[in-house]
């Protein structure tokens, strides 16, 4: 099987939403991470709510919980199924894309 499919089609997702996916969560932990790091050096720079530890942790739970719904999605037979695979995700990455970036504006 394609080393490029072999996973995201187990995870019930698309190449390009698995890059979204992944790269968002890579995104908002590095902005966590240069909020830590910045803090560690500067201690009288606050960490803004939506990058300190409770709001990080929460943002990955949700983010797990959208793929492992995928998954589900995949393994029971999802609702949209006489829906052209195009069309489906296309939804879905947008979903996904500004889901992840909305969350730095």
């Amino acid at each position: 099987m394609n080393p490029f499919t072999e996973h995201t089609q187990q995870q019930g997702v698309t190449y390009v939403q698995h890059w979204c996916f992944a790269m968002g969560i890579a995104w908002r932990l590095f902005c966590s991470v240069v909020a830590f790091v910045l803090h560690a050096m500067l201690p009288f720079i606050d960490i803004e709510r939506r990058l300190d530890l409770e709001a990080t942790a929460a943002f990955i739970y949700e983010r797990n919980e959208w793929i492992e719904g995928a998954k589900e999605n995949k393994q029971a037979g999802s609702q949209l199924s006489n829906v052209p695979e195009h069309k489906r995700s296309g939804k879905q990455i947008a979903h996904v894309f500004v889901r992840s970036f909305l969350l730095f504006i």
